[in-house]
Formats: structure tokens, C-alpha cells, sequence
């Protein structure tokens, strides 16, 4: 397989250029940012269209803009791809997410084959072609950055890559990584013993529900005692109430026997006494006795008043507000913008420079043509004059659009400056409000911070909760009370009124004036209470055993109880819906803490079984990972080192035949590294895949000696096709020093 043709037509700063490639090595030569790296964007961008691996929406990399062409409105471009002899033209429209994928020999059209969308919503020929998708092409096949350029820890960069690989067949994509998030996952779960874990503050609030159940369950068995109370005080009711009647249906057949016996003389002053006013007073003195006892169980209940500390919400409440505004504000990232636009900013200066050069030139050689044609008197000359003048006129009008977009560029880089250190300021401000937060929690950090809040916010709702509860209790009680108060305060009036009317002072002077003073004429109590007494329609059995009065005051104790206890049963209802919600609250965090602790369980299998996937992957990879980076070692370096070593815990040695033993990777040169590093991608891409892809090395060999240029090039000949992207003529030097052929393209 072979690119044969790469047409840039509209793509970054190139327009209408066209590459032709061949077989072996392409030497593709171009000064520091004359388009070297565009090109090799463009190749990502023909067969993966900058498209991040996602089949639930479309999603480019930075690489579309920033290879977006600079003087025109299309974005497209082409490349031929021999594949199995035949040759195909694949195109793209890169702002339409549009390709055209032709058999330049059958003239079968692919464009609408579905394996160009088996890893993305975008279309990517790669799929159809390498059977691979963008990343690992990527980190095979394109062999860009050296490892030198980690000179910090170049040797476990290395250890990295080849770790990756050997687990996860791309070197950039580090499973182990996985497994630590998974850990750390784990962690934050927790276990009920640990206090700020998940299922930790889940059990905690459990056992303080549980706490807080205790006293309300111990009502509940008070409840079902005072349900049975009051039923069994409501029966007793009934059954003195049928006592009562026939007490008085008894009184009644007594009253009428003395009234027919006429032994009670009428008395002339009977008409100044009427008993009603005896009867109601004695009932309003039951009634105020029954009030003043309920009024004293409402006076005597206490409710205590929980703490809420509303600094601590308010405090909470900014903690949160700042968080978000950080985390909007980080959502910008003007740094990135600048160094974008500075990028383009160079580019544009430097283009502008080359119209200045061009334009002065031509004035130069325009006026030079006239000043020959005038000097040698041929003035016809002159004419060639005007294509100098012409093409200059061209290059001032391409001067003023690119100094305009140039001026666009530096005001908008301006513009991201300010907000950028606009951005900073706010940063630090929010910083230092944070810094006093946690120096007034004795907070670590921002987690732990967030953690406190989060318990004592919980405290805070909960007594705001019971505060609210007794707040209602005690509202709905002073209404209770008021009325109690006012019920007495009518009943003792009326009573006073009826003392008043008689000229007595209590019920007991009353009830004396009526039964001992007036002794000598009953006929009219008589006659009043049979009245009374006929009146009640009374039914049933004679009861003989108490008198009227010994019944009714059972009957006022009776009624006061149940009345007492019903103000219990209300107070012990209001209690038990408290428990109620309690209960809901904890099947609620138990349902919670099943499913944390399921998955806390399925994370420890998943972890067990990923770290056991991982092994094996390494098991299977390794030793044929080995087996082709020693091959292509020997050869690279003349067999000086020529068998590469990976133990258990992944550290990697190198066989040297000068002293005929290992040595460690760190003790290896920045260059033997970068050697190491080449013949690892080499390994990777026999490895990857069966098919003979191009690669591609974009400014790769900066740091190698020649010795180590020339042991490079000598293996990469052997591949099928090669396209070589570099700023130096040391590797033309050395494949002509060699007599290795190769195709060579200036930019």
C-alpha cells in the first residue's frame, strides 16, 4: 500500500498543490514552517477528518481549525492511495463531514461503505483501508516527537510506551491509569467504619436515625397503652351513663310516689327559687373543673429549641457559588487562544515581510526595465515593465489584506490578554475567599472543606426541621390555650352572675340555700325535676347502688380523662408521623446503601478481573514485543546491543555485547533511546497490523548522530513507502552518501 498523490487544494496556507510520492523514501523537505507539519495534518485529515473516536455525536480535535485554509472559504483536499494494485482517489470536504472514496480502476464508488463509520460519526477512509482506528494509527504509523525531547525522564517515558502498548495495543492509552481511578473510585466508596467515605457518611446517618428512633419507639408502645386506656374509658363512660339513667329513671318513679303523696307543703316564697339556676351551676362548676385541668396539662408542656449555625449556611452557600464560577471561568481557556493566534500572528507577519520583499522587488525591476529600455534607447523594453508593475500591484492588494487580518489577529490576541488577566484576578480573589473558609473550618483542603459543610448543612436542616415541628406544636398548643382561657373566662362569669342573682359566694352556698333553707316546702323541686327528668326521655334498668350525683361526678372524672387523653393521643400521633418519615428516610439510605455497596462489590470483581485482563495481555504481547524491538536493535546499532530485556515489574534492560551483560535503560545515551524508541514504533506497526502502511516521520531524527542516521535509514528502506518530513539536508546527505534511493520533494 502506497500514497501515490496528495492534493492540497484548499488546506492551511497551501492552495492547489500537489505532492507526487513514490515507492521507499520520500524525502520531503521544507524550512522551519514552510508547511512540513500542515502536510502531515493534512494526511490525519484526508483518511480520519480530525475526528475524535465517538459514535454519539460528531467531535473534531484543535487540528480543524488550526488547518483551516487561510485565503478562502473551501476547505477540501485529495490524496491517491494504491491498495492491492488498484488505485483509489479519496477526497475530502472537510467542512461538510463530506468524502468520496472512488476505484480509479472498476469505478466502484465507497463512499458510503459503513466500515468508514465503525468508529465515528465522521467518515474515516482509515477505517475502510488500515482496519484501525485514529488513535492507534496515530501512535504506529505516525512517528513525530522524540523521546529525547523528554530529557527530564526520557528512559521512563519509554518504560511508559511500552507498558501501554503491551496491554492496550496503543502506547499513549494507559490502562493502569484505569485501574487507579478505579481504585480511587473504590476508596471514595469506602466502608461504614470510615466516617468520610460514601457509605461511611450513608451508615452514620443511619445510625443517628436509629438514635433518633429510640425515643419515638418507646412511644409507640405508650401509644397502643393510651388507645387501650381510652377505649377502656369510653366503655366505662357508656356504662355510667347507663347507670345514670336508670338512677334517674329511678328518681323519677320516687319523685312521682311523693309528689302523689302530697306530704310536701307549697311554700310562698318557692316562686323566688328556681332549681334550673342550681342544676346549671352545678354543670358549669364540672365544666370549669374539666377545663382548668387540660389547661394545666397545655401549660405544663415544654418544647426544647435546637441550634442553627446560619453563618456556617451562608458560608456553605458562597463556597458553592465560587466553586461554580471557577469552574465556569476555567471553562475558557484564553492561555490556549493566545498561543493559537501568536502561532498565526508569526505566520502572518512572516507572509506579510515576503509581500513587502516581493513588492519592492518588482517596483525595483519595473523601473530597472525602463531605466535599461531608456539607456539603450530601445523603448519597446519599457513594456515588460508593466508586468513588474502589475505583479506588484497584486502583492500590495495581498500586503493590505493580510496586514488588516494581521491587525484583526493582534487586537483580538489583546483582547484574550485582558481577559486572561482579567480571568487571573478573579481567580485569586476567589482563592483568597477560599483560603479564609478554610481557616475558619480548620479545613485541609477544598475536599475536606466540602465535606465538613456537607455534615453540618445535614445538622443544620435537621434542627431547622425539629425547630419548625415544635414551632407548630407550640402555635397550635397557644391556640389550644386561648381557647381553654376564653371557655373559662365565660364559664366563670355566667357562674358569678347565677352566685350574684342568690347572694352567695361558691357553689357550696348555693346548694345550701336550695336544700337546707328550703326543706320545709319541696313540691316544687319536685315538680321541677320530673319536668327535667320527663324530659330526658329516660329508657332501661333501675339502678339503685349510687346516688345521681355520685354517678355524674364518675361521669365528669371519666370525661376529663378521656379528654386528657385524647390530648395525648394527639400529641403521641404527631410523634409517631415524626417516625413515619424516619422510618421512609432510612429504607431510603438502606436502599442507597445496597446499591453502594453493590457496586463497591462489583468494582472490587471489576478490578480483580481488570488487573487480571491486564497480565494477560502482557503475557501475550510482551514476549513478541521483545522478540522484533531486539530484532530491529541488533540491527540499528550494529549488534552492539541486540537483545532487549522486560521483567515482571516492567524494567527494561538492554544487552551489551562490550561488557556482556545488561544494563539499565536510564544508563542508556538521549540518542540510544531515541533509537530504542524508533524500533519500538517499528515492532508496534508489524505488530498492529498485517497490511504494508505508510509511515510517516515528521522531523524525527533532529537528534540522532549520522551513524545513527544512516542505521536508521537503512532499516526504514525496507519498508514499503516512507514519507520522511525534514527541516535539514543531513538526510539527503547521508542517502546519497550511501547510494539509497529515494524520491526527494522541496516545499
Amino acid at each position: 500500500m502506497i500514497i501515490k498523490e496528495l492534493g492540497l487544494l484548499n488546506f492551511g496556507k497551501f492552495e492547489d498543490k500537489k505532492i507526487e510520492l513514490q515507492e521507499g523514501i520520500n524525502l520531503i523537505y521544507g524550512r522551519n514552517e514552510e508547511g512540513k507539519s500542515t502536510i502531515v495534518n493534512f494526511i490525519d485529515g484526508i483518511f480520519y477528518g480530525f475526528s475524535r473516536d465517538s459514535l454519539s455525536r460528531k467531535v473534531r480535535d484543535d487540528l480543524f481549525e488550526k488547518s483551516r485554509p487561510w485565503n478562502s472559504n473551501l476547505y477540501r483536499g485529495y490524496l491517491i492511495l494504491n491498495d492491492n494494485e488498484e488505485d483509489f482517489r479519496i477526497s475530502r470536504d472537510f467542512d461538510k463531514d463530506e468524502i468520496s472514496i472512488l476505484n480509479l480502476k472498476i469505478g466502484d464508488d465507497l463512499s458510503n461503505d459503513q466500515r468508514n463509520f465503525i468508529y465515528s460519526r465522521i467518515p474515516q477512509p482509515g477505517a475502510l483501508f488500515f482496519y484501525l482506528n485514529r488513535k492507534v494509527y496515530k501512535s504506529t504509523f505516525f512517528i513525530g516527537q522524540r523521546l529525547s525531547q523528554f530529557e527530564s525522564d526520557a528512559s521512563g517515558e519509554l518504560q511508559n510506551r511500552i507498558n501501554n502498548f503491551s496491554v492496550s495495543e496503543d502506547e499513549n492509552v494507559d490502562l493502569s491509569k484505569v485501574i487507579e481511578k478505579m481504585k480511587d473510585d473504590l476508596y471514595d466508596l469506602g466502608s461504614k467504619k470510615r466516617k468520610s467515605s460514601e457509605i461511611g457518611k450513608i451508615n452514620e446517618e443511619l445510625e443517628n436515625i436509629s438514635k433518633d428512633k429510640v425515643n419515638f419507639l418507646s412511644l409507640k408502645e405508650t401509644y397502643k397503652k393510651s388507645i387501650d386506656k381510652y377505649k377502656e374509658s369510653k366503655d366505662r363512660l357508656v356504662d355510667l351513663e347507663d347507670k345514670l339513667r336508670g338512677r334517674k329513671l329511678f328518681e323519677l318513679e320516687i319523685l312521682k310516689d311523693k309528689l302523689k303523696q302530697g306530704y310536701a307543703s307549697e311554700s310562698e316564697n318557692d316562686e323566688n327559687y328556681n332549681f334550673s339556676d342550681l342544676e346549671n351551676a352545678i354543670e358549669i362548676n364540672r365544666s370549669l373543673g374539666m377545663y382548668s385541668s387540660y389547661l394545666d396539662d397545655l401549660l405544663s408542656a415544654e418544647r426544647k429549641n435546637f441550634d442553627v449555625d446560619l453563618d456556617l449556611e451562608e458560608d456553605y452557600k458562597r463556597f458553592k457559588e465560587i466553586n461554580r464560577e471557577i469552574q465556569a471561568l476555567n471553562e475558557n481557556n484564553y492561555s490556549k487562544e493566545r498561543e493559537i493566534i501568536s502561532w498565526d500572528i508569526k505566520n502572518i507577519e512572516r507572509e506579510v515581510f515576503k509581500y513587502v520583499i516581493k513588492f519592492l522587488s518588482s517596483m525595483l525591476g519595473g523601473l530597472a526595465i525602463i531605466l535599461i529600455s531608456f539607456y539603450f534607447k530601445k523603448y519597446f523594453i519599457s513594456i515588460l515593465s508593466l508586468l513588474f508593475f502589475t505583479y506588484s500591484y497584486f502583492r500590495i492588494v495581498k500586503f493590505r489584506e493580510n496586514k488588516d487580518l494581521l491587525n484583526r489577529l493582534k487586537n483580538k490576541y489583546q483582547d484574550y490578554k485582558f481577559k486572561s488577566q482579567e480571568k487571573t484576578l478573579i481567580k485569586k480573589k476567589f482563592d483568597k475567599e477560599i483560603d479564609e473558609i478554610l481557616i475558619k473550618y480548620k479545613a485541609r483542603d477544598k475536599k475536606e472543606l466540602s465535606e465538613i459543610f456537607d455534615s453540618k448543612s445535614e445538622e443544620n436542616i435537621k434542627n431547622i426541621s425539629k425547630n419548625e415541628y415544635n414551632r407548630e406544636w407550640i402555635e397550635k398548643n397557644s391556640q389550644e390555650i386561648e381557647e381553654t382561657k376564653k371557655n373559662i373566662f365565660n364559664l366563670e362569669k355566667e357562674l358569678q352572675n347565677i352566685f350574684h342573682q342568690y347572694e352567695v359566694e361558691n357553689i357550696k352556698g348555693l346548694k345550701t340555700l336550695f336544700y337546707e333553707k328550703r326543706d320545709a316546702s319541696r313540691v316544687s323541686e319536685y315538680k321541677y325535676r320530673i319536668k327535667e327528668l320527663e324530659k330526658e326521655n329516660l329508657s332501661g334498668d333501675f339502678y339503685k347502688e349510687e346516688s345521681i350525683d355520685e354517678i355524674q361526678d364518675k361521669i365528669d372524672q371519666e370525661k376529663n380523662n378521656i379528654l386528657n387523653l385524647e390530648g395525648r393521643l394527639k400529641t403521641f400521633e404527631d410523634s409517631l408521623e415524626k417516625l413515619r418519615i424516619l422510618d421512609e428516610k432510612s429504607y431510603e439510605l438502606n436502599e442507597k446503601l445496597k446499591k453502594l455497596e453493590y457496586k463497591k462489590e462489583l468494582l472490587e470483581i471489576s478490578i480483580e478481573k481488570f488487573e487480571d485482563f491486564v497480565k494477560a495481555r502482557r503475557i501475550d504481547n510482551l514476549p513478541l514485543l521483545r522478540k522484533e524491538i531486539s530484532k530491529y536493535l541488533d540491527y540499528m546499532t550494529s549488534g552492539k546491543y541486540n537483545e532487549i530485556l522486560i521483567d515482571d515489574s516492567f524494567g527494561i534492560r538492554v544487552y551489551d555485547r562490550d561488557i556482556e551483560d545488561y544494563i539499565e535503560l536510564d544508563s542508556l545515551s538521549m540518542g540510544t533511546i531515541d533509537q530504542i524508541y524508533l524500533v519500538f514504533r517499528l515492532s508496534i506497526s508489524k505488530i498492529i497490523s498485517d497490511k504494508e502502511i505508510p509511515l510517516v516521520l515528521d522531523s524525527h531524527f533532529d537528534s540522532y548522530d549520522d551513524f545513527r542516521l544512516k542505521e536508521a535509514l537503512e532499516i526504514l528502506q525496507d519498508n514499503k513507502q516512507v514519507l520522511i518530513f525534514t527541516s535539514t539536508n543531513r538526510e539527503k546527505e547521508i542517502l546519497d552518501k550511501y547510494s539509497m534511493t529515494y524520491n526527494l520533494i522541496k516545499i
